[in-house]
């Protein structure tokens, strides 16, 4: 097979041996790939590592060979240099829910050049934002739903509805289980849909209620994609809001 340039994005690293980790790349061509990637000790192994960081995007010239779990991934580039993103306290605690969250999301994933597109053009921004990023994670998140194609319907919703979680629409009466939101939360529920990435630092929450949001926002995707469940970095944000 003819040697290919993939552009993809770090969405998981994981230790193989002394020599050697599996890397995780959302590639825009190829969806999910993993690769095979040297773990070396010396200089030249520092370099890659520092590369090779969580949602870098990186580009390399691959031989990927369709027999392979494991494709061999050989010399790297960084298309883009993140200058922020693993600097500033809240930005890499961000970072590090949006890696675990992708990760999840993307366990088997084709290629999607939009949503490739989407994540890129979101780090891009979040890298050069200088003040008012404590809601840019829940940002995301909504602004996710649509590529998700879970995005709440709400143009039925009348004052006093419940929100049905599993039919990603309000209702007038609590349906018979229990995944849903109540009239007081479900009246919340179309303003902040409009949550953008230009209006998120307009958005006013105390800590608690960012934690209770983002804890709602989780359990709708994992109402729609079951392998959701359970991410550990929600806690560290916590902490980090507080």
């Amino acid at each position: 097979m003819a040697i290919e340039r993939i552009e993809g994005i770090v969405i998981d690293i994981v230790k193989y041996n002394d020599r050697h980790n599996i890397v995780s790349l959302f590639t825009r061509s190829r969806g999910r790939i993993s690769f095979l990637s040297p773990a070396g000790k010396g200089k030249g192994g520092a370099a890659r590592n520092a590369r090779i960081q969580p949602l870098a995007v990186i580009e390399s010239d691959v031989n990927l060979k369709e027999n392979k779990n494991l494709q061999s991934l050989g010399a790297i580039t960084l298309k883009t240099i993140w200058k922020d993103l693993y600097f500033n306290p809240v930005k890499s605690a961000v970072v590090m829910f949006l890696t675990e969250f992708l990760n999840r999301y993307l366990r088997e994933s084709a290629p999607e050049p939009l949503v490739w597109d989407f994540i890129y053009d979101s780090l891009t921004l979040f890298d050069r934002r200088r003040k008012g990023n404590a809601n840019f994670h829940i940002a995301f998140l909504l602004q996710f739903l649509h590529f998700a194609g879970i995005a709440p319907d709400m143009t039925s919703y009348e004052k006093g509805d419940y929100f049905d979680m599993v039919g990603g629409e309000p209702v007038a009466e609590k349906p018979l289980h229990n995944t849903v939101l109540y009239p007081q939360e479900t009246e919340y529920l179309p303003k902040l849909l409009r949550m953008t990435y230009r209006n998120d630092r307009h958005f006013r929450f105390m800590p608690g209620e960012r934690r209770e949001l983002l804890r709602k926002l989780l359990q709708y995707y994992a109402v729609h994609f079951p392998g959701m469940t359970n991410l550990r970095s929600p806690e560290i944000l916590a902490e980090v809001f507080s």
